[in-house]
């Protein structure tokens, strides 16, 4: 009798190799499907700052318009946030950093500006209940930062309170970071001052009228978002 034959083809081995190989693809398209919707996540969060920042950057430059300051008073909306550029002879007497009434009068309207602006009252503020509810969820926090940075033009300073005017700009920063800080209500942690001194001039200190604009004080207002591992500086 003849023996019958099979012509069955052979089982590879390797057939593993696909498998996995088709696992490792679903995996990374999971991966990159995450990344793409955690940026959006992000992306969002930042939207919603820069709104909230803007909103406060329009309040200050209505108020200066409406009051006829633009002579003394700069609002620019930048990547520092809002950035306030005050600078005038009758803001500060010479040698010294005790605010003068003028200027007192417009650091209230801006600390008044900052306690009442929805970046500081996130929590109350309906429209942006279910971001901030999403905060609190994810253990995020909505740091607020004012920052203060004090300058002087180049004239030497002889005698006083004050050695330099790397001193002398210091000190105006806090005072006007103090002076803040009581009006707005705000924590002292999510403030800072600078002193630059004659450092950082904006204008030509061989005239009047650029000594005069390179004796300002700049104040920032921003905002940021951390996690409870980070440094607390939340409101």
């Amino acid at each position: 009798m003849k023996k019958l034959t099979t012509n069955k083809a052979p089982i590879p081995k390797n057939t593993w190799i696909m498998t996995y190989g088709d696992m490792v693809t679903l995996l990374l398209t999971f991966f990159l499907l995450m990344i793409v919707i955690l940026n959006e996540a992000e992306n969002n969060i930042y939207r919603i700052l820069n709104l909230l920042l803007d909103e406060t950057e329009s309040t200050l430059t209505d108020y200066i318009e409406n009051n006829e300051l633009s002579d003394y008073i700069e609002v620019v909306r930048n990547t520092k946030g809002v950035q306030l550029t005050l600078s005038g002879s009758d803001f500060f007497d010479i040698n010294s950093a005790k605010i003068q009434p003028q200027l007192k009068s417009i650091l209230t309207y801006i600390g008044k500006t900052i306690k009442r602006s929805r970046l500081v009252r996130l929590k109350e503020d309906t429209q942006f209940k279910n971001f901030y509810t999403a905060l609190k969820k994810n253990k995020l926090n909505l740091n607020v930062e004012i920052r203060v940075e004090g300058h002087t033009d180049n004239w030497t300073i002889k005698g006083g309170k004050y050695a330099n005017n790397w001193e002398l700009s210091s000190a105006r920063a806090m005072e006007v970071v103090q002076f803040l800080n009581k009006i707005s209500g705000i924590p002292e942690k999510n403030f800072s001052a600078l002193g630059y001194g004659e450092y950082r001039p904006v204008a030509n200190n061989s005239t009047i009228e650029g000594r005069s604009k390179n004796r300002r004080v700049e104040i920032f207002i921003d905002a940021d978002i951390s996690d409870n591992k980070d440094l607390k500086i939340a409101n």
